[in-house]
């Protein structure tokens, strides 16, 4: 999957939910344009997100244990209700802390410290 030949067509399929992630596919956008877009779009388009991946705002997508549960099972859900004007402001604050928490103890704090340290490069708190 993570194979260059391999990478190179998967970053161009909307269904797998991947970005470029390699330098190289930021150099080239044959592949794009194989894929269907324009010249002018695909060169848009890796340059957005180029700008994007450069920005000192930028950050790491959540990489711990249970992310999907933090993300997509509440983050989303909540989300979902606040744009809907099911839930206030407040309300959507409240849930997704509330339920985070719950997730953070189950699995354990320092845990996930740990492991979300180690994922940007960090040594362990000692």
């Amino acid at each position: 999957m993570s194979q260059p030949a391999q990478s190179n067509v998967d970053v161009t399929i909307g269904a797998t939910g991947f970005n470029p992630y390699r330098i190289s596919q930021f150099k080239n956008s044959d592949p794009w344009i194989k894929s269907g877009m324009s010249s002018e779009a695909a060169n848009n388009y890796l340059a957005a997100l180029g700008i994007s991946l450069n920005s000192p705002n930028m950050v790491l997508s959540l990489t711990i244990p249970h992310n999907q549960q933090y993300q997509f099972e509440v983050l989303d859900a909540v989300v979902s209700k606040f744009l809907g004007n099911k839930i206030t402001t407040e309300q959507a604050m409240q849930q997704i802390e509330q339920r985070w928490e719950q997730i953070t103890n189950k699995v354990g704090l320092e845990s996930q410290h740990a492991t979300y340290r180690a994922t940007l490069g960090l040594n362990p708190i000692p």
